[in-house]
C-alpha cells in the first residue's frame, strides 16, 4: 500500500515528466536518437552507403545531436525554414571537410574562411546564429566519423539525413504541445518575481532594514535578481510573438499572453522604491507598522509562486484568503498609527507609507484578477523593429565587419582559434585532435567572464565525465548496452544543457566516450587524450579572448550608462505625461518601460561580468560599482512614480508641479553632459525643490518627493561620470 508521502513524490514526478520542457527536449532526442539505431540492426536498409550497418547509426545519431544543440523554440512554419537552413549549411560544411580533409593545409584556410563566414551569419539575427553555430558543429562532427575509403558525399548526406529527421520529429513533436514551452518560461517568471518579492521584504525587516549597509546589501541582490526576470521577460515575450504569428485567435495563447502583461505590471511595482527606506525604520521603527509590510510581500511572493505553479501545471490560480486579510489588517493598522501619531498631510514619511501600501496592494489587485479570471486583452509587446532592416543581408553582413562590432570580433577569435587548434592537432600528431577543436567552439565565448565559467564547468565536467566512463567501459563491451548507454547519456546532456552546464558536459563526455567505442572500441585507450585535448582547448580559449579584440567590460561602462539615461528620459516623460492625460499600458509606453528595464540589467550584468575578469582590467570598481546602484536607484524611482501613476485634475493649473517635472526631464537629460557642475547648480536644483514644498500637501507632496529623488539622483550620475571620465582620460 503506498503512503501519502510516496504518492506526492509520485505526482511530483509525473507532472515535472508531462511539464518541464528539459525532460521533453531529453526525450525528443532519446527517441529520435534510437530510431536512427535501426539499420544497425538491419543493414539491407540502407545498402547503397558503402560504410558498414553500425557507421551508418552513428553519424545519423551525429546528424540527431548536432540538430537537437541547435533547434529553435520556434512555430512549425519558423522551425520548417530554419530545418531546411541547416541541412543546406550542414551538407555544405561536411562535405568541405571530406573532400579537403587530406590536405591539410587547404583544409586550415577552409576552416579558417568557413568558420568565419558561418559564425558572422549573426548579424541577420538569432536562428542565423545558431545556424552558423551548427555548421561549425557538423564540420567538427565530420572529422570524428572521416573514413578515407568512402565516397566523399556519404557521411554529409547521413549526417543531414539525421538533422532532417530529428527537425521533423520535433516539429511534430511540438505542433501538438505548442504552449509548453512558454508555459514554463511564465512559471519561470513569476517564480523569480516571487524571489524578488522575497528579497525586498528584508528591507521591512529588523536585520537588513535597520542599517544602511544592511538595505545597500539587499538593493544590490535586489539588482541581480532583475538580470534573470529580464530574461524570462525575453524569452517569453519571443514566443509569445513566435506563436501569434501563426495564428491571431488562439483562446490559450491569449491567456497566456494576458499572464504576461500581468507580469510586466507586478514587475513594475515590485521595482518601485518609494522614499528612503533607511528613513522609515528611523520614523517607525518603534511602532512594529513595518513588520506588517515585511509579512505582506512574503504573503505576495508566497502567491506569485503558487500563480508559476499553476500556469506549468494548467491549473486554475486560486487567490489566498489569507493575502487579503494581511492587507486589510496592514490597512487599519496604518490608519490607527496615523491617529495615534497625530501625523498630517504634510508628514513626507507618512505619505511614503501610504504609498509603499498602495503599491503592494496593487499587485494583490492583479494577482485577484488572474484569479477571478478577468482576463484583460494585452497587445503583444514586440520588439522586432529593432533589428528589422531594409538592407540586404549581404549588405549587413559587410557593414558588420568592422573592429567595433561584437559579432565579427567573436567571429574571428573562433576561426582564428580553430586554426590554431588544428595546427596543434597536427604539429602535436594528435590522433583525436578533434577534441581540440570542439572543445574551444564550446568554450570560447564573446565575453572573458562567459569563457571563464565554461572553462571551469568543461574541465571538471570532462575530469568527472572521464572517472565515470571509465568503470562503465570496462565492465560493459556488448554493443546493445552501449546504445543504450550512449541515447540515455544524450538524454540526460539535454535534460541539464540549459539549466547546469558542468553536469551537461558530464554526459556529454559518457556520449562521445561510448560513441568512440562503437566506432574503434577504443573508448578506454582516448580518456587521457580527451583530458589533454580539453586542457589546451580551454587554454586556446582564453588566449583568444584575452589577446584578439579584447573587450574589456570597464570600456563598455560609459555607452550603456548613456543608454540607460536616455532610456529613463523617456521611461520618466511617459510617466508624467500620464499624470496629465491619465493611466494607460498603451503599447509604446510598455516598450519603453521594457527597454530601461532591459538597459538598467544589462548595466548590472555588465558588472557582475567585471567582476570575473583579471585584476588588471578591473578598472574605476569604486566608481562603476557606485554608477551601477544609483543608476539601479535612479530606474526604481521612476517605476514608484508610475505605480501611482493617474490622471491629475489640477494638473493644467498646478504650475508649480509642471515646473518640477521640467526640472527633472532636465537633470536626467543632461545627466550624461561632460561639463563640470559648480556649487550654484546644485544649490538652484535643492532650493528649486524647497520652495515648491513648502506649498504643497497630501498626495502632490509624494509626488514632489519622488520627482526630487530621481533629479538628485541623475545628479549623482552625473557627478560619477565626471569621476570616470576624469580617471580614464590620466590613465
Amino acid at each position: 500500500m503506498q503512503t501519502p508521502n510516496s504518492m506526492f513524490i509520485y505526482k511530483n514526478t509525473l507532472r515535472k515528466l508531462i511539464s518541464d520542457s528539459n525532460i521533453h527536449s531529453g526525450l525528443r532526442v532519446l527517441i529520435a536518437m534510437t530510431i536512427t539505431f535501426i539499420p544497425a540492426l538491419n543493414s539491407n536498409l540502407l545498402h547503397f552507403f558503402n560504410q558498414n550497418s553500425l557507421h551508418i547509426s552513428i553519424s545519423l545519431c551525429l546528424g540527431v545531436m548536432a540538430s537537437a544543440i541547435v533547434e529553435t523554440d520556434d512555430n512549425y512554419k519558423g522551425r520548417g525554414k530554419f530545418i531546411a537552413a541547416i541541412v543546406l549549411c550542414f551538407f555544405i560544411a561536411s562535405s568541405s571537410v571530406e573532400l579537403l580533409m587530406p590536405f591539410p593545409i587547404l583544409f586550415a584556410l577552409g576552416l579558417f574562411i568557413s568558420s568565419f563566414a558561418f559564425m558572422m551569419l549573426a548579424v541577420l539575427g538569432t536562428h542565423y546564429s545558431k545556424v552558423g553555430f551548427g555548421a561549425v558543429l557538423i564540420a567538427i562532427y565530420t572529422m570524428i566519423g572521416y573514413q578515407s575509403g568512402i565516397n566523399w558525399y556519404e557521411q554529409p548526406l547521413l549526417l543531414c539525413l539525421g538533422a532532417l529527421w530529428y527537425g521533423l520529429f520535433s516539429i511534430v513533436w511540438n505542433y501538438y504541445s505548442p504552449y509548453r514551452s512558454l508555459r514554463e518560461q511564465l512559471a519561470q517568471l513569476f517564480f523569480s518575481l516571487s524571489r524578488y518579492q522575497q528579497q525586498k521584504s528584508a528591507l521591512f525587516n529588523e536585520k537588513e532594514g535597520t542599517s544602511r549597509e544592511g538595505i545597500f546589501s539587499v538593493r544590490q541582490q535586489l539588482a541581480i535578481q532583475n538580470i534573470s526576470i529580464m530574461a524570462r521577460f525575453e524569452q517569453s515575450k519571443r514566443i509569445i510573438e513566435s506563436r501569434f504569428q501563426v495564428c491571431q485567435q488562439q483562446t490559450e495563447l491569449d491567456k497566456l499572453n494576458s499572464y504576461y502583461f500581468i507580469a510586466e505590471q507586478i514587475h513594475e511595482r515590485i521595482s518601485a522604491s518609494q522614499y528612503l527606506y533607511s528613513q522609515l525604520e528611523s520614523t517607525f521603527g518603534q511602532s512594529q507598522i513595518l513588520e506588517g509590510y515585511h509579512q505582506l510581500l512574503l504573503q505576495l511572493s508566497e502567491d506569485c509562486f503558487q500563480l508559476g505553479m499553476a500556469i506549468n501545471d494548467k491549473k486554475r490560480y486560486c487567490h489566498s484568503r489569507r493575502l487579503k486579510w494581511t492587507v486589510n489588517a496592514l490597512s487599519d493598522q496604518l490608519y490607527l498609527l496615523k491617529q495615534k501619531l497625530h501625523f498630517s498631510d504634510k508628514n513626507e514619511a507618512t505619505q511614503a507609507l501610504q504609498a509603499i501600501y498602495e503599491n503592494l496592494k496593487g499587485i494583490d489587485r492583479l494577482l485577484l484578477s488572474v484569479s477571478q479570471a478577468q482576463q484583460t486583452e494585452a497587445p503583444i509587446l514586440s520588439l522586432t523593429e529593432e533589428i528589422q532592416s531594409n538592407r540586404s543581408g549581404f549588405k549587413q553582413l559587410l557593414s558588420a565587419m568592422t573592429a567595433t562590432n561584437p559579432i565579427f570580433k567573436h567571429a574571428v577569435r573562433i576561426s582564428v582559434s580553430l586554426a590554431a587548434a588544428f595546427f596543434l592537432q597536427h604539429l602535436l600528431k594528435l590522433p583525436q585532435g578533434f577534441w581540440l577543436l570542439l572543445t574551444v567552439l564550446f568554450v570560447c565565448q564573446p565575453s572573458f567572464s562567459e569563457t571563464r565559467k565554461r572553462l571551469v564547468q568543461r574541465s571538471i565536467g570532462t575530469l568527472l565525465g572521464v572517472l565515470l566512463g571509465y568503470p562503465i567501459l570496462l565492465l560493459i563491451d556488448g554493443i546493445f548496452a552501449q546504445v543504450l548507454l550512449l541515447v540515455f547519456s544524450a538524454f540526460l546532456f539535454f535534460n541539464y544543457l540549459r539549466t547546469n552546464y558542468g553536469l551537461a558536459v558530464i554526459f556529454i563526455t559518457l556520449f562521445v566516450m561510448f560513441l568512440f567505442n562503437l566506432l574503434t572500441g577504443t573508448g578506454v585507450e582516448i580518456l587521457s587524450a580527451r583530458i589533454v585535448e580539453t586542457i589546451l582547448g580551454c587554454g586556446l580559449s582564453i588566449l583568444a579572448i584575452t589577446f584578439i579584440f579584447p573587450d574589456w567590460q570597464f570600456q563598455r561602462f560609459p555607452s550603456l550608462v548613456s543608454q540607460l539615461l536616455l532610456l529613463s528620459g523617456r521611461y520618466f516623460t511617459q510617466v508624467s505625461d500620464q499624470y496629465q492625460y491619465g493611466r494607460s499600458e498603451n503599447i509604446n509606453y510598455r516598450i519603453t518601460r521594457f527597454k530601461t528595464f532591459r538597459s538598467d540589467s544589462m548595466l548590472t550584468s555588465a558588472w557582475q561580468s567585471m567582476l570575473f575578469e583579471p585584476r588588471s582590467k578591473q578598472k574605476l570598481t569604486k566608481e562603476v560599482y557606485a554608477l551601477v546602484n544609483r543608476c539601479d536607484a535612479l530606474v526604481s524611482y521612476i517605476a514608484a512614480l508610475a505605480s501611482h501613476r493617474h490622471k491629475m485634475d489640477d494638473f493644467e493649473e498646478n504650475i508649480a508641479l509642471q515646473a518640477l517635472i521640467n526640472a527633472t526631464k532636465k537633470q536626467i537629460s543632461t545627466a550624461y553632459n561632460p561639463t563640470d557642475i559648480d556649487d550654484g547648480e546644485l544649490e538652484s536644483a535643492l532650493q528649486e525643490f524647497k520652495y515648491h514644498e513648502a506649498n504643497l500637501s497630501g498626495k502632490t507632496l509624494l509626488l514632489v518627493e519622488q520627482l526630487r529623488l530621481i533629479a538628485f539622483t541623475a545628479l549623482d550620475i552625473k557627478l560619477l561620470l565626471q569621476q570616470v571620465n576624469f580617471a580614464r582620460k590620466r590613465s
